[in-house]
This record gives structure tokens, sequence and C-alpha cells, in this order.
């Protein structure tokens, strides 16, 4: 094994598929981050899922029996959001669900979810009420309107208790098509972006003091690399083992539970 990892003050970590699976608590992950806290480490969660909102986020955490109340949480939300008012696209045609149009409304951007004209940009995240008439409205502000195409996560893929569903990749892959044009920017994991954020929140000037923790080589680990931080690839969640060889985490453990073995 490694040496252990040093001079840790940040430990960042995925949601879906490292501290719970659908609406299932990950074995060990309770206590596991309630021993970090503890031991003085501060607590960042960044995620790609935009269904929730941060608040929404901290909900579950509450009925799955955590204790959020010091939890710095980034999702793909709130990312597309700081995003978009940063770069004045305030009138927004949406693609996804309540929690995503919540963090676009606390930025003061206005949402429409039927076709109107002056629209700035298209939003897309995971929206399981999917529809052609939403794809159709989405195209015309991309292609007529030259609207701004962003997609708040590339993950094609999702893991709920048992299985996996489509993500919100999938759906954007439908958009691209239609289309035939890429997204101009996807906020989420393996982007820094993210990360970014939950370091500048958490008052973490060094990457160097920080890891994270993820279930996916190719949006999580690879996303911590592109940050500068240490990694830890965990089993928990959905294997793309056939990116070993290319996208090489600091650690392998087979869960959260495990994270004392390496953290000094």
């Amino acid at each position: 094994m490694k040496a252990k990892l040093s001079n840790k003050h940040c430990i960042l970590l995925d949601l879906d598929g490292v501290v719970w699976r659908g609406n299932q608590a990950i074995e060990g992950a309770k206590t596991s981050l309630e021993t970090l806290e503890q031991k003085g480490f501060k607590l960042g969660f960044v995620t790609n899922n935009s269904s929730l909102s941060r608040e929404g986020f901290k909900r579950k955490f509450e009925e799955l029996g955590f204790n959020p109340t010091n939890y710095t949480i980034i999702n793909s939300a709130y990312g597309a959001a700081i995003y978009l008012r940063e770069n004045s696209l305030n009138r927004v045609f949406l693609i996804g669900e309540k929690g995503l149009r919540k963090e676009l409304e606390l930025q003061n951007i206005y949402v429409a979810e039927e076709y109107e004209p002056s629209l700035k940009a298209v939003c897309v995240g995971w929206d399981r009420q999917l529809t052609w008439r939403k794809l159709a409205d989405a195209m015309r502000v991309i292609l007529q309107d030259n609207g701004f195409f962003l997609g708040t996560n590339p993950d094609n893929s999702f893991p709920q208790e048992n299985i996996l569903v489509p993500g919100t990749g999938a759906q954007i892959s439908a958009l691209v098509t239609a289309c035939g044009k890429k997204p101009d920017k996807v906020i989420g994991k393996p982007s820094r972006f993210l990360i970014d954020i939950t370091l500048d929140e958490m008052d973490c000037a060094d990457p160097a003091e920080a890891v994270y923790i993820g279930d996916r080589l190719s949006t999580d680990i690879l996303a911590g690399i592109n940050a500068g931080v240490d990694t830890i690839l965990v089993k928990t969640g959905i294997s793309d083992n056939h990116l070993e060889k290319t996208i090489l985490p600091t650690f392998i453990l087979d869960s959260i539970a495990d994270i004392f073995t390496i953290l000094n």
C-alpha cells in the first residue's frame, strides 16, 4: 500500500455511490463522516446530481440519519446557476427538475419551461419528465435564437438502489444529436469547476490539503486530478474499471468505511 495521506484538512466526497445509493445509505458512511468531523476534518460534498437544490440535499442527509450541520454541499445545479449569472445569461430555457430550477432562481435567473422569445440559454439537467416537446423547444432556442447550450453534467447513467438508469449525459446526447452541436459548456465533473467552488467555500486555499473520494474514474477521479487534489476511488458505486490503466487514483478502497486505513 502507498504511504498514508497526510496534511489533509478538507475531505471532499461524491454522494451517489459513495455516501448513498438511491435512498439507502452506504454501510458505514454515517459513522465514517461523524468520526471525520470529530477528528477536525472539514467535509465538502461535490455531486453532479442536479435534481435537488443544495437545501434539498441537506434534507436528504437528515432523512437518512446524517447530521449535515457543517457540511459544504455543492452540486451541478448550483454550479450551473453561478456560471449563468457570472456570464449574464439570465433568461434560460430549462430541461431539469425542481432543484435545478430553485438554484437558478436563487441567482435571479428567469426560467422558462416552454419556448419564449429572447431566451439566452438552454440549461440541461437530469429530467425524469423529459418530453419530445422540451427537446423541440430547446432546439429552437439553440438553433433559431443562437442560445448558449449549457449542460449540468455528462453522466450517461445514474445509480439507484439496485439498478442503473439514464443520466443527464444521455439527455444531453439526445439534444446534441438533434442539433448537430455540442454543449458550449458542461459544468459537472470531470471539469474541475465544482471542486474549485467547493474548495473556495470551505476556505481551503491549497489543493494539497484536500482529498476527493468518488466512485467513477471518468468523472470523480479525473475531476480530482484536474483540480490538483489527491483522489480515492471507492467500489460502492458505478464501476468503469476499463479506464483503470489511464486514470489513476491515489488510493483505491472498498468503501468510505475504510477511509481511516489511509488517513492520518
